[in-house]
């Protein structure tokens, strides 16, 4: 089961094998091409809407929106649109169909849908069979405990997101970073950088509304 911390703009430009035949010219101009790129994804990331947060809420939307961004998806997402979430083979992926339109042929057990916020946080809201004692549920557990070892060793949210995330394909490392950010400034605003971040309940997330 895995997760993310979160982090400072990442190294979001591979660098060219030794192998790749091209001259120090060419290698500039590539690089320069994708570093137009990744600002222009980064500058369309930025937060929006943007208000004060408590610790505790910001807690909140740290637990699940780094879990739906440890989740496998290969497509670009948008605020306000709804999205899937799966626990697959003990892996958590996001899709882009319910499970009325999976039919037969879904891919594993449900967790609930998800939407992106314009603040770049995630809402989840978990579908109605994640009981106690289901796959998902255990599965959430196992995540959680590996979250609140992250926050009690971080100490505070400045060191949490000061962490970097390399792991992760460029997509989601491009919404860690404007998670991270977002989280910051809301933080800033309440004054609860210096907090220690807690862990919410899993049975608190469960009743409430994405």
């Amino acid at each position: 089961m895995s997760w993310i911390c979160l982090s400072d703009p990442p190294n979001l430009i591979n660098e060219p094998t030794e192998k790749s035949a091209v001259t120090a010219r060419e290698k500039n101009t590539h690089q320069g091409k994708g570093l137009v790129l990744v600002l222009q994804d980064l500058a369309a990331a930025a937060p929006g809407g943007l208000r004060s947060k408590s610790s505790e809420e910001a807690a909140e939307d740290y637990c699940w929106s780094a879990l739906v961004l440890s989740a496998a998806f290969g497509f670009r997402v948008t605020p306000g649109q709804r999205y899937f979430l799966y626990l697959v083979d003990q892996s958590w992926q996001m899709s882009l169909l319910s499970p009325e339109e999976w039919g037969r042929r879904l891919p594993g057990d449900y967790v609930g849908h998800c939407q992106l916020r314009h603040d770049m946080t995630w809402g989840l809201t978990f579908d109605e069979a994640v009981s106690e004692g289901s796959s998902v549920h255990s599965a959430l557990l196992q995540y959680l405990e590996g979250i609140r070892k992250q926050l009690l060793q971080s100490g505070s949210w400045e060191a949490l997101l000061r962490k970097g995330e390399r792991h992760l394909p460029y997509q989601q490392r491009v919404l860690t970073t404007a998670l991270a950010s977002s989280l910051r400034q809301s933080l800033a605003l309440s004054g609860h950088g210096g907090v220690p971040p807690g862990v919410p309940a899993l049975g608190n997330a469960l009743s409430m509304p994405g």
